[in-house]
């Protein structure tokens, strides 16, 4: 979808999926997380604790195949997407030690995840330490956009769903199903994110007549 809206607006665009080596089985997927699972409660509660811990907590990584765009400095923008695995999942984590040529790109990052978009569980816990590994590598974050997936793996009769469903009738007092992409608050965000990717191309464009480049 943001391929096509992107083009629409009169932008070159590359997709590209950042692809596992070897797929984990879903019930191996949550271990290297274990240790970071008791520090989870006192994370939620103090914002003092959690600006010392996205500087040092342990990322997991997974090994991806080979990309075919293992350089972007050829892109105006990049989209990155990725799904939260309560933290950056392991193949992303990895995409960003691979790839060259993020010095100087603006990245703009997407994500879904099952539940609402609750501020500190779902969007900082994510955003806040992907931006960061961003701006280590010389990269410029330039934008977020959050959909709800209202799909979760865990654990054997829909439980965590459940919980994310009633957590957004009592944070939000929406249906989760409004946060998806089919929602009306989903297609609300992923139409301000475009709109926000296209104005920073256009700003680009200012200083050049060239057609300008994506990579999704």
């Amino acid at each position: 979808m943001l391929a096509e809206e992107m083009r629409s607006c009169g932008h070159e665009v590359t997709n590209e999926a950042i692809r596992a080596e070897c797929e984990w089985n879903k019930w191996l997927l949550p271990v290297p997380l274990l240790p970071l699972l008791p520090a989870l409660p006192l994370y939620l509660a103090s914002s003092r604790f959690r600006r010392i811990w996205q500087r040092h907590y342990f990322q997991p990584r997974q090994a991806i195949r080979p990309l075919v765009n293992d350089d972007v400095s050829g892109f105006d923008l990049v989209l990155l997407g990725t799904p939260k695995w309560l933290y950056l999942s392991y193949p992303v984590a990895r995409w960003l030690d691979a790839v060259g040529g993020l010095e100087g790109r603006q990245v703009a990052c997407f994500a879904t995840f099952c539940g609402p978009p609750l501020k500190v569980f779902e969007i900082d816990m994510l955003f806040t330490p992907l931006e960061a590994a961003l701006r280590s590598r010389g990269a410029f974050p330039a934008g977020r956009l959050a959909i709800s997936s209202d799909h979760h793996e865990y654990f054997f009769f829909n439980e965590m769903r459940g919980l994310f469903r009633w957590l957004s009738h009592r944070v939000f007092g929406r249906r989760l199903a409004d946060f998806t992409l089919d929602g009306v608050v989903g297609r609300r965000e992923a139409a301000r994110f475009c709109r926000q990717c296209c104005e920073a191309l256009r700003n680009l464009e200012a200083d050049s007549s060239r057609p300008r480049n994506s990579l999704v």
